[in-house]
């Protein structure tokens, strides 16, 4: 239980940085390139993560399943947080 609180927290903190940024970039039009600059970046160490997970995972002491699950509360979490700019009108 402590383990499912504990991921949901880290799951939540994503989502408030990712809105965070969107409601930044939808501030001003220059921190709207930087925040796809951001979001460009978390894409691509999210597909180096996928490519190299056979290495990351035991850095990490996690099982498949667990680290695949990871990836994607990630990824939810940066498609929630930027679904701000669009509810928005960025």
């Amino acid at each position: 239980m402590a383990k499912a609180v504990h991921l949901g927290a880290w799951f939540l903190s994503g989502c408030i940085a990712s809105s965070s940024v969107a409601w930044l970039g939808a501030l001003h039009p220059a921190l709207f390139r930087v925040m796809w600059v951001i979001y460009i970046m978390c894409c691509a160490a999210l597909c180096l993560a996928l490519l190299t997970d056979d290495a990351v995972r035991p850095f990490l002491k996690l099982s498949q399943h667990d680290y695949y699950a990871l990836l994607i509360a990630i990824a939810v979490s940066i498609v929630l947080g930027g679904l701000v700019t669009w509810l928005i009108g960025g």
